[in-house]
């Protein structure tokens, strides 16, 4: 796998709900403006990273990212006392040497929403691990900035002690790319180039 280049990838989550394309609902975004500390650690044998974040509304947001269910949680305060955050576009930076993996993951947008907006049925069946993430903005060294517009195919692959999640994405220049986000490693990775004449829904 380490054969294929590293991506920079600016990626889309989205906890409760399974989106075909990123939404956000005006009301309950959030923006960066900086990210104020950050560090990771093991929760019970969970990865996790911690960020108190600035918003360009002057609050201070404390998120949670559990790196192993894909998830972006508050942290319990009197601020938000009966929100969730969900619909969280990050930053996945392709350089590893970092302070901490917290350091390579940089949340930009986020939506905090009320609990009971949130129904019973989206707490009991949340969108399985591959749907959780989507690919939205990436780059390479040789590939330039370039927008996902669609997600022609996606699968989950269990491969001995993790997970790798497979998506063809099509992009806003008319091709298709073929990345893996590897789940253990928090690398997204460029495979190959795929043709379009594969894809029958076209």
């Amino acid at each position: 796998m380490n054969k294929f280049p590293i991506v920079e990838m600016l990626a889309f989550y989205c906890r409760f709900e399974r989106l075909r394309k990123p939404a956000w609902r005006p009301e309950f975004v959030r923006q960066m403006r900086r990210v104020r500390s950050c560090h990771s650690k093991v929760d019970g044998g969970v990865k996790k990273s911690y960020y108190s974040v600035e918003t360009q509304t002057d609050e201070i947001v404390d998120l949670v990212y559990n790196e192993e269910e894909l998830t972006w949680m508050l942290e319990p305060s009197d601020t938000f006392p009966a929100h969730e955050a969900d619909r969280v576009l990050a930053l996945i930076k392709r350089h590893k040497h970092m302070p901490s993996r917290a350091h390579r993951v940089v949340p930009y947008r986020f939506e905090i929403i009320p609990k009971p907006l949130i129904s019973r049925k989206e707490w009991a069946m949340e969108p399985p691990l591959v749907n959780r993430v989507q690919p939205y903005r990436f780059q390479t060294g040789r590939i330039p900035s370039t927008q996902a517009v669609g997600i022609a195919t996606r699968h989950l692959e269990n491969v001995m002690v993790t997970k790798h999640l497979h998506y063809v994405v099509e992009t806003d220049r008319g091709r298709f790319y073929h990345l893996v986000y590897i789940l253990d490693e928090s690398d997204w990775r460029l495979m190959q180039e795929v043709d379009e004449q594969f894809f029958f829904v076209k």
